[in-house]
């Protein structure tokens, strides 16, 4: 394994060691409902006649304080294949709320991606709007956000390809533009079983500058709870792009089953 597997597995066992200390310090805040949190985790290491990495981890910390509602979300997916890195994946989001009546809330957000599989080094998006929560019950929640505002993305257009030495090799150059964003949101809670949750979340992005320029972003998740800290999710993620970055695919498919502890 290179250098930065071994980090990367050892960031993993720090996060671990952590998580149960952490847990203590905040049992009291849970009673009150001011912060919990989700991290899920999923690793695979095969060695011998082919050596693969895979590394996955997503979290959701939230922090509630009256009206106001903080989530900070995040997400990796790292692999590398016989010494080669196949993907390097980041997403990352800051959300606040402000509760305005039992179903409205107002809400500012911003997220940063980059994939550089997928032909962006980065991606930022920062937004302002509205939420309008559906329907809240101990078994079903599901909402709704809209939210208008700016974009900045710096992507890696392929141009050509051609032969250097046995290998071919892709000539590519970065373009980067700024631009007005809209971002529509739909999300659904429903607990299937005291212990079996299921989530499913809806997301489409415009370029206000050309309306044919969309994505769509579809997650889908089944949790299955082990005990109160523990549980087994399975999560379908799959990107669209109608116009993808030239050179690259307008489909990307993610399947996880992962561990998850919860505070």
């Amino acid at each position: 394994m290179d250098k930065k597997t071994n980090r990367i597995i050892a960031l993993l066992l720090i996060l671990c060691s952590f998580s149960f200390p952490l847990y203590t310090q905040a049992q009291e805040q849970k009673k009150q409902n001011i912060y919990f949190s989700s991290t899920s985790f999923s690793v695979l290491l095969t060695g011998g006649n082919t050596k693969d990495f895979f590394f996955s981890m997503d979290t959701v910390q939230n922090l509630v304080w009256d009206k106001h509602k903080f989530k900070l979300a995040g997400q990796i997916i790292y692999t590398r294949s016989n010494g080669e890195k196949k993907s390097e994946i980041y997403n990352a989001a800051l959300h606040y709320n402000l509760q305005l009546n039992p179903r409205t809330y107002f809400l500012v957000l911003s997220h940063f991606s980059r994939n550089v599989p997928s032909g962006y080094n980065f991606r930022f998006a920062f937004s302002s709007g509205a939420g309008y929560t559906w329907l809240a019950s101990k078994k079903i929640n599901t909402s709704t956000e809209l939210a208008f505002g700016w974009s900045s993305e710096n992507n890696a257009d392929k141009l050509a390809q051609q032969v250097i030495g046995n290998k071919m090799t892709t000539i590519q150059s970065n373009v980067s533009s700024s631009f007005i964003s809209s971002i529509m949101t739909t999300k659904l809670d429903y607990l299937l079983a005291p212990s079996t949750e299921f989530v499913i979340q809806e997301t489409i992005f415009l370029d206000l500058r050309e309306f044919q320029r969309y994505r769509l972003y579809s997650y889908t998740a089944i949790s299955a709870a082990i005990n109160k800290h523990f549980a087994l999710k399975t999560s379908v993620q799959v990107n669209y792009e109608n116009k993808p970055v030239p050179g690259f695919k307008n489909t990307d498919l993610y399947l996880l089953s992962s561990i998850v502890f919860k505070i």
